[in-house]
């Protein structure tokens, strides 16, 4: 595969290949907290569940990177869709909350996999020119895949819990086998090494490690306040999925359709907002505007109690909530352009330790009031928004210097 053309094709066909994972993997979302509810499980387990996935995610990824090396990415693609099927298999069969944890965290070690396989196999089929463009077209195509996954998942829901799950598990497996034929590697780019030797270079820390010479006081400052605003969102986001159930009684249905609309304002404020921000304004400084909006409209979301205004309030919220990634993105791309791929890497990893421990915390502030773990995204954003406010005046004062 050495024609640019050829390369172009399968980068059309991974494109394909990633809205149907998006599309299926989103299916059981809109079900799982009325699943949780049938199993009577305590109403922190939503946070305790996705944080068991998302540990496992951190700590396997890089090994899924570099085994990808060794053994192609589309095999590494095809073995996570299996490892997921039989994750999701397992959270099915859950009876208590162990069980559940369990199989979560199992899900986790092959999301991971699915997650880089998916960035990798884009980088390597992509000439340096489109790299980028293909990695933005991947991100817009993941978020309308969402948004017509949990619609989609939410209809079957109302049908039946299980027929949603064991749905999702036969398209996973489907795609599996499908991705094998329809996916080729580039045979000269695989390096052979040994289960021992991937396992040391696998360390989830190394990213860290190997930062180290690059930490400065504007790189860690960056970094914490990357870390606030993931851990709210994620508080906010897993918390508002289980809550519009439990305080509402919405069926999977509403809780589809709702993030359906949701996905459909993201793709929109991506294309016009965000654009316009990251083209015509200092985005340290629109940040900042950015993370107060999102702290004032939380306390909206905390405050009021009627259902309608609840959820305009909270759609708008979710429309403005993935402006900023983006932002965040293109300033740790420019920190330190010699190495870019590096600080990603810290950059993905500290979102991952956000992501573990607010859903964590939301599970518990949730047991203790529902809109608790709404107070907690409102002090993460607000305490995003001081942060980002040293870091403008900080580089404001270096440029006057």
């Amino acid at each position: 595969m050495s024609e640019n053309v050829t390369d172009k094709k399968y980068i059309r066909r991974l494109f394909i290949v990633i809205g149907v994972y998006y599309l299926i993997a989103n299916f059981v979302h809109p079900v799982s907290p009325t699943f949780y509810q049938m199993l009577k499980l305590p109403d922190y387990m939503f946070g305790v569940a996705f944080a068991s996935m998302m540990t496992t995610n951190f700590l396997f990824s890089p090994f899924w990177g570099n085994y990808a090396k060794s053994i192609g990415t589309t095999k590494v693609l095809s073995i996570c869709l299996l490892g997921y099927a039989l994750g999701q298999f397992f959270f099915a069969s859950s009876q208590n909350s162990i069980h559940l944890a369990l199989a979560r965290a199992f899900a986790g070690i092959f999301t991971g996999g699915l997650e880089v396989g998916c960035i990798l196999y884009n980088i390597e089929h992509s000439s340096p020119e489109d790299r980028g463009t293909n990695l933005a077209k991947a991100a817009t195509i993941v978020a309308v895949s969402n948004a017509f996954g949990y619609m989609i998942g939410g209809m079957i829901g109302d049908i039946s819990v299980k027929l949603d799950m064991y749905t999702q598990i036969v398209g996973l497996i489907l795609l599996s086998i499908v991705i094998r034929f329809f996916l080729k590697d580039y045979e000269s780019k695989k390096e052979k090494a040994s289960l021992k030797v991937l396992l040391n270079e696998s360390n989830p820390l190394a990213t860290f490690i190997k930062a180290k010479g690059l930490i400065t006081g504007a790189l860690i400052l960056f970094l914490v306040m990357a870390l606030c605003a993931n851990f709210g969102t994620t508080s906010y986001d897993q918390s508002f999925n289980y809550f519009i159930r439990d305080q509402f009684g919405f069926p999977p249905s509403y809780n589809g359709l709702l993030k359906g609309a949701v996905g459909l304002i993201t793709l929109i404020m991506n294309s016009t907002v965000c654009l316009y921000i990251l083209r015509n304004t200092n985005i340290y400084r629109s940040i900042i505007y950015v993370f107060g909006l999102l702290s004032i409209m939380l306390i909206g979301i905390i405050k009021i109690q009627n259902v309608v205004p609840f959820i305009l309030l909270n759609v708008i919220f979710f429309g403005f909530n993935a402006v900023y990634k983006p932002l965040l993105q293109n300033m740790i791309s420019n920190h330190n352009a010699e190495n870019t791929g590096l600080l990603i890497g810290l950059y993905n990893s500290t979102l991952s330790i956000g992501s573990v421990f607010g859903a964590l915390l939301a599970g518990f502030l949730y047991k203790a009031g529902p809109r608790y773990p709404f107070i907690c995204s409102f002090m993460m954003f607000l305490l995003a928004s001081i942060f980002a406010i040293i870091q403008y005046l900080n580089r404001k004062g270096k440029e006057t210097v």
